[in-house]
């Protein structure tokens, strides 16, 4: 640039700057302008407090349906600076760790392996089981859970009389959920509920405001009995992406949701149920914690380990 067009420049960037702190031509703008229109509507809500949630306590790896080895996954936990993270890989009719307990052993290995090779992160040895029934049936036996450190359990598409062979009624669809929630708080060596009420997918579509309070005011006072996690997991749209709802209408029922699950002292997880590159992305998980006013004594400590049994 010659002097003359650094002159030039250096003269209409204070033009430009003044301009834009009085308004500019004619007035009706710039900065001033703002603050002043900022001042005449008032104070600003108050922000959304603030939580410590650090951890990703849902996560998946080659051994079943996620992206990642093992190894890269814990290299990406420490270098996104994470506290704790959970591998929780599908154990299931026909999954990779479910077939034999040569794989299960295999996989608790590698964790072991990569994990005490390190001291960033906390590493959970884990597990995604599936509800089978609404009698609460779950694919996961007590022998291989007693080798595990984190065990969730959700809803998909083997668990009938849900998310498979869904009633059309939908009273008696929300009905067979919240049993079949109720009967898994049953089961001793559950740790958490996976993505609790992912109903948006199936014909009909049960949608967050569709649960009466009554079954969800039972359902979180045996939670919080049963001491079983309730799992905010990041990507929730996933499992409504075919029912119409707008997102943020969506994420305002869920709210409303969690808050009768807070009220009952229920505790919760964030997690991402990381599948390809989200791993520790739990910014919807916190939007919703925070909204919820869910407080800090509400989040699972994976030191501690809030559920019993191991």
């Amino acid at each position: 640039m010659t002097d003359n067009r650094r002159r030039l420049f250096v003269k209409s960037s204070i033009a430009a700057a003044a301009g834009v702190c009085t308004g500019g031509v004619g007035g009706g703008g710039g900065l001033l302008a703002a603050a002043e229109d900022r001042a005449a509507a008032g104070p600003k809500p108050p922000a959304e407090k603030r939580l410590h949630v650090n951890h990703d306590l849902h996560t998946h790896t080659l051994y079943s349906d996620g992206a990642h080895p093992i190894p890269l996954h814990v290299l990406e936990a420490r270098a996104f600076e994470l506290d704790a993270i959970a591998i929780t890989d599908h154990f299931t009719p026909g999954s990779w760790i479910a077939q034999s307990d040569a794989e299960f052993e295999r996989y608790l290995a590698e964790i072991e392996h990569e994990r005490s090779a390190q001291k960033d992160v906390l590493v959970l040895k884990g597990a995604e089981a599936t509800v089978l029934d609404t009698s609460g049936r779950i694919s996961l036996d007590a022998a291989h859970a007693a080798k595990l450190e984190w065990v969730l359990c959700d809803l998909g598409g083997m668990s009938e009389g849900t998310l498979r062979k869904t009633p059309r009624d939908k009273q008696k669809y929300v009905e067979n959920v919240v049993r079949t929630y109720l009967a898994l708080c049953d089961v001793p060596y559950l740790d958490a509920i996976a993505h609790p009420f992912n109903t948006g997918n199936t014909e009909p579509a049960a949608l967050p405001a569709d649960y009466p309070e009554r079954l969800l005011r039972e359902l979180a006072a045996k939670m919080a009995e049963k001491r079983k996690v309730f799992d905010v997991m990041n990507d929730m749209i996933y499992w409504f992406s075919r029912s119409g709802i707008a997102p943020r209408t969506f994420t305002a029922q869920y709210v409303e949701l969690v808050k009768i699950f807070v009220a009952e002292k229920v505790v919760f997880q964030a997690s991402s149920d990381d599948h390809r590159t989200g791993l520790g992305n739990t910014r919807w998980s916190q939007i919703v914690l925070r909204r919820a006013a869910v407080p800090e004594s509400q989040i699972v400590d994976p030191r501690r380990k809030v559920a019993p049994g191991r």
